[in-house]
Formats: C-alpha cells, sequence, structure tokens
C-alpha cells in the first residue's frame, strides 16, 4: 500500500494535483483544506496553512490567491491553438489625433488589422476648420468625410459598434478614454475590453518609450519613422505597428488573450502592494456589466464607476502608462479594497452606479456625477422594460411612472401564479402618485435618454394602456417568453 501511495504521488505531482483540485472547484478553495489535504497537516492554523500553501504555489502562473476570500482559484486552462491565433482574433487599431491640450480627440480612425489593414471608418470629430490654417493643411486628406455635427455622433456610434465587435487597441489611455467622453456626449458607452499599445511591447519584451507617442512606437516597432503626415495617415500608420506587434506576439508562442494578460502580469504586481485585491483578482473577475467601487483603508469610497466589462475595465485602471493623471494615481496609491456588484444590463448599471454615487458622494467621482444635472427631458410613458439579469432564470424590470421615481424590480423567470409582484404593481401603478424628488430627476434623465436610444430592441410593456395589475403582469410574462431565444447565446 505505502508503495502504490508512493508511485501515484510521484504520477501526478503535486503543484498539479493540486491546480487539478482548484479547477473542479470554481469557488476555490482555503489553504487550510489544501493543507490538510495535500500536506496532510492536521487542522493547522489558518496561518501557517496560508503560509505553507503560498510557498508551494509560488511562481505557479496556473492559480492565484484571492486575499479578499482566502481562497485559491484556478485560472482557466490555455486550450491549444493554431499557430498566430491571437492574430486570428478580431483586432482593430483605434487611433484620434489629440489636440495639443490633450482635451479632446480631434480626428479618429478605425483600423482592420488582419489579414490586411483596411480601414473601418475615419473622420473629424470637431470642425478642422477651427484648426489654424497651416495645421489643418498638414492633417486633412482628400479622404475625409465632410464634417458635421451629424457625422461626429454617427462616427462615434459607429466606434461603439465597431470596439463591440473587435477587440481595439489604443495607443494610449488618454485616446480611449476622450473618445469614451466623446462617445457619452452622445449618449454611447464604449466597450472597456481594450487593449494598449505598451501592453503589446511588454509582452513582446520591446521597451516601451516614455511618452509613447505614435513617432517613437513607429520607430520601436518597425525601425522607422515617417515625416508628418495627415490624420488618416497616421491612423494607418499605426495600424501597421499594431499588426508587426501581433505577428511578433505569435513568434513568441503567445497564442491567446489569456497567455497576453499573464505576459504582462508580473511587471504590474508592485501597483498591488498592501492592497487587499490582486492583479489575479482582477483576472479572475466576469467579463460581465456591473458596478465598482474603491475603498479606502477606513472604507471610504474613493471612486464608484460602472463598466460593460467588470473585468477588462478594472484591469485598465492598472495599465502600464506614462499618464499618472491626479484621479489615476490616488486610485492606485489610496485604494484598499475592490467591491463589485454584478448588473445584467447597461441600464441596471448605469442607475445602480448613479444611486451609489449619490448615496457616498466619492470625492473622486466628477461634481456632474454627484449633483443634479440641468435641463429637461421629454419623459417616457408609464410602462414596464425588461431587461437580463445577473442570475440565471431571473429578470430585471425597470419600471416608469410619470414623474415618479423609478424603481428597479427584480423577477422569476417561471412567472408563478398569485405573484407577491402582482400587489406591487398595483400599488405602484394603481395608488396615487408619489412625486419623485428634486433628486431623482437626473436618473429619470438618464434612464429615459437610455430607452430612447434603445427602443427599437427593448421589450417595453406599455402599462398606460392597461386595467390592472394582472393585466400587466400576464403581458409581462408574454414579452418576457417572446424575449428568451434571443437571449440565449450559441452553444
Amino acid at each position: 500500500m505505502n508503495t502504490e501511495r508512493s508511485t501515484t504521488t510521484c504520477q501526478v505531482p503535486l503543484h498539479d494535483a493540486i491546480v487539478a483540485l482548484l479547477r473542479e472547484r470554481p469557488e476555490g478553495v482555503s489553504s487550510r483544506e489544501i493543507a490538510e489535504r495535500f500536506l496532510r497537516l492536521k487542522d493547522p492554523e489558518r496561518k501557517t496553512a496560508a503560509a505553507a500553501i503560498g510557498a508551494v504555489l509560488a511562481g505557479d502562473r496556473r492559480c492565484f490567491h484571492d486575499a479578499g476570500s482566502g481562497r485559491w482559484h484556478a485560472l482557466q486552462a490555455s486550450v491549444p491553438a493554431p499557430a498566430e491565433t491571437l492574430r486570428r482574433l478580431p483586432w482593430m487599431a483605434a487611433y484620434g489625433l489629440i489636440d495639443p491640450g490633450a482635451r479632446r480627440i480631434l480626428y479618429l480612425s478605425l483600423w482592420e488589422t488582419s489579414p490586411a489593414s483596411a480601414c473601418l471608418a475615419s473622420g473629424w470629430l470637431v470642425d478642422p476648420d477651427s484648426l489654424p490654417c497651416d495645421e489643418r493643411t498638414t492633417v486633412q486628406s482628400s479622404a475625409d468625410p465632410p464634417f458635421s455635427r451629424a457625422s461626429a455622433e454617427d462616427l462615434c456610434t459607429t466606434a461603439v459598434h465597431a470596439c463591440e465587435k473587435r477587440i481595439p487597441v489604443f495607443l494610449s489611455s488618454r485616446t480611449r478614454g476622450l473618445l469614451a467622453s466623446a462617445c457619452a456626449a452622445h449618449g454611447e458607452i464604449l466597450t472597456d475590453d481594450i487593449v494598449l499599445a505598451s501592453e503589446l511591447l511588454k509582452a513582446a519584451d520591446a521597451p516601451v518609450p516614455r511618452p509613447l507617442t505614435l513617432g517613437v512606437f513607429e520607430e520601436t516597432v518597425l525601425g522607422t519613422e515617417q515625416a508628418g503626415a495627415s490624420a488618416r495617415k497616421q491612423g494607418e500608420r499605426f495600424a501597421a505597428c499594431v499588426a508587426e506587434l501581433l505577428m511578433l506576439l505569435g513568434s513568441k508562442g503567445i497564442e491567446s488573450r489569456q497567455q497576453l494578460d499573464l505576459r504582462v502580469r508580473e511587471d504590474k504586481m508592485p501597483l498591488f502592494a498592501g492592497k487587499e485585491f490582486t492583479y489575479d483578482t482582477l483576472l479572475a473577475l466576469p467579463a460581465q456589466p456591473g458596478v465598482y467601487g474603491f475603498r479606502d483603508r477606513a472604507g471610504t469610497y474613493l471612486y464608484i464607476g460602472k463598466a460593460s466589462n467588470l473585468r477588462r475595465r478594472l484591469l485598465s485602471y492598472f495599465c502600464d502608462t506614462e499618464e499618472s493623471p491626479f484621479k489615476l494615481e490616488r486610485l492606485r496609491t489610496q485604494s484598499h479594497t475592490l467591491v463589485t456588484h454584478l448588473c445584467g444590463s447597461e441600464l441596471e448599471c448605469l442607475i445602480y452606479e448613479h444611486r451609489l454615487i449619490g448615496k457616498y458622494a466619492p470625492p473622486l467621482n466628477r461634481k456632474i456625477d454627484i449633483l443634479e444635472r440641468k435641463g429637461t427631458f421629454r419623459p417616457v410613458g408609464d410602462c414596464i422594460v425588461l431587461l437580463p439579469h445577473a442570475a440565471p432564470g431571473k429578470g430585471m424590470s425597470v419600471w416608469f411612472r410619470e414623474n415618479q421615481k423609478i424603481l428597479l424590480k427584480s423577477f422569476s423567470g417561471t412567472f408563478e401564479p398569485n405573484s407577491p409582484l402582482i400587489a406591487e404593481l398595483n400599488s405602484f401603478f394603481f395608488s396615487p402618485r408619489l412625486p419623485a424628488g428634486f433628486s431623482d430627476f437626473p436618473e429619470l434623465e438618464i434612464a429615459v435618454r437610455w430607452i430612447k436610444q434603445h427602443t427599437d430592441s427593448l421589450p417595453i410593456v406599455p402599462v398606460s394602456r392597461m386595467a390592472c395589475a394582472e393585466e400587466i403582469y400576464d403581458a409581462m410574462r408574454i414579452a418576457w417568453r417572446d424575449m428568451q431565444p434571443a437571449s440565449r447565446s450559441p452553444e
């Protein structure tokens, strides 16, 4: 028996056996359980077990320790892939010509990088006639479409949709931030799933110059720098550099997005010193919509934000970049704990984020996020909007009654008879109105604006046409049933 046990241990190395267990237990395994099972320690103290297992698994990139929960987790196993898999992903080079004050993007161009470089969209976000004559002459191109406010809005919409279908590479986080602001001004939300040029350089073991301008980036990757060119041509040059870097990464055996993340992991670890969360904690977050908050050691919220992709958005705060604005630097140095809340939709994120900011007034959120917004808007009629829920088998609904505070209400997708939801529907829509307070109107504005932009794709129950709560409940059930096939992801 002892011989058999010894043979089995040799056949399955300790690290591999632990990782196998972690992959079987996605909820994570405590250090004590691992120590008892694999090191045969009997009822070890928590600190002793943590130190022992930490020493055993140190440097094993297949797993990580979540300081918040105290459990060990396994990273998703890499799947063997054909050569140049990374290049086969839908990459896109997103280049923005930024004004000298670094406050806005003047010109935006989006380029497909494989199988060949091709312009997906390009144009001016500001009127080029507002630029000095000599500068305008240099950066304009005969291929540029005429500028108009409508064309700028259309370009932002195109950028949002293109970034959702592809993986955009930006020269800097500043470019991504300015584009996100431009899109937000037109009611569009830019994806959080981005890659920075500096991350590609780092993964390719290439130097990362400071500051990383287009010319320096081009010289680093291609060994040459072209003279001044039009804004459109600059975007094409940036795309050529991105394509070259992706080929280089493929030649170094980096075949997946996960491997790319792990390649730059070690350089980011110092940014998490003394925090209750780590880079691996962020890697383990789901790629789902959500709201997050950074808190300091006293538990005070420093910043609250929303994300269409929690993992990518939070990783972006710890990118290797020379840009260190006050907010980013303070988040990196003063944040101690991270709180996340999964949402099922963008609208739920918007409402939940607004409510949390109003409740906690974090110092790093803009005043417009905290104070009441000014302006008027045309409200929607009495209705219920049905949305996905973060949890399977459930749905989220948003209830609107004119000039009344919005109600977010989750529900079971089974729609059981005599549901308590019927009584709540009756109370909300058929009792005397409870007028919205002054602080509720910004939330109404946010929600109504989002709904009007997505009306064509939303299941909306028109409550104003219905006579009783039972009729509303039945309409919700039918609308929810009808939206299910479209919400299922392909296997």
